[in-house]
């Protein structure tokens, strides 16, 4: 024990050169993930120490500048990088749970960056990628409602729970957007479970925040705005535009681009889903809201 002890000492004095190591190496080998991988262990064991806020913050800096993690702006992209996506999940996560509030504050911009590379990884055909994305953007979640559980008053920006807040708040529209498509497309049912995990924790998160002093950065309605643009706004918006100009001659009351296919498709699969279900009376005097709930 007391040589695992010195051992363990000796290990933390060399922290600082380990992590620059393994993060330049990365730029050099950039299909190795085992480095982010490493660096995502020692941040789990030793990330929590103070003294080691300024060496993480580098760490990620280093690692969020190379092109292979630079590149994942597209679902295709991720598909040919599943390691690389699992590997820089692991890492972010790590770095959210374990490092403390002062790296937390300083690295807010890059952790925006990688919820929303996250979210476009979560629309992967690759299953393994596109699962570790939804399982890092959960953990997002988890943290973020644990620091407005035990801070129920609104903290200030430099806070990490404020930085975790705002970056969803910035964040929920697109992310709102990719699960959807995420659920839409190919394998959508091998992802079923931990979206909607994750949805559950983000409508809890806007109804904490509703009832606190945090409601002026993420409320309920945040979350009603962004599923209203990401299924609604878009079809609107199409339809338009078919119904200008030449357009109108061209496609005569169907539903038109993306936005509308995206519409009818979820229409189409709520209608599939409740088939067998029996419907129960309405009265007619029931608003549509009523009727939705």
């Amino acid at each position: 024990m007391l040589i695992k002890h010195f051992a363990g000492q000796h290990f933390q004095i060399l922290l600082p050169k380990i992590l620059e190591c393994l993060s330049m190496n990365f730029l050099l080998y950039q299909r190795h993930d085992c480095f982010l991988r490493t660096a995502a262990n020692m941040i789990e064991e030793f990330g929590h120490k103070e003294e080691y806020s300024v060496v993480c913050v580098r760490t990620i800096e280093t690692f969020s500048s190379a092109a292979s993690l630079s590149n994942l702006n597209s679902s295709y992209t991720c598909d040919q990088e599943p390691d690389l996506i699992e590997a820089y999940a692991n890492f972010t996560s790590a770095f959210i749970r374990c490092c403390p509030k002062e790296a937390i504050v300083a690295s807010r911009s890059l952790l925006e960056l990688s919820f929303q590379k996250a979210a476009i990884c979560s629309t992967a055909m690759h299953q393994g990628a596109a699962l570790v994305a939804i399982s890092y953007m959960s953990c997002f979640f988890d943290a973020s409602l644990t620091d407005v559980l035990e801070s129920p008053e609104c903290p200030s920006d430099e806070s990490r729970g404020a930085v975790l807040v705002q970056i969803l708040a910035r964040c929920g529209e697109g992310l709102m957007f990719n699960v959807f498509y995420a659920l839409l497309g190919v394998s959508a049912l091998s992802r079923v479970h931990k979206s909607a995990t994750m949805l559950q924790k983000l409508a809890a998160l806007c109804s904490l925040c509703e009832r606190t002093m945090w409601k002026g950065i993420l409320c309920w309605d945040s979350l009603c705005g962004w599923l209203q643009t990401t299924v609604l706004q878009d079809a609107a918006s199409d339809y338009l535009h078919s119904r200008t100009g030449d357009n109108c001659r061209n496609h005569p009351g169907y539903m038109q681009g993306k936005g509308g296919r995206t519409l009818k498709r979820v229409i189409r699969d709520f209608a599939e889903s409740h088939r067998n279900v029996p419907t129960p009376y309405i009265d007619s005097r029931w608003s549509c809201r009523q009727q939705l709930s």
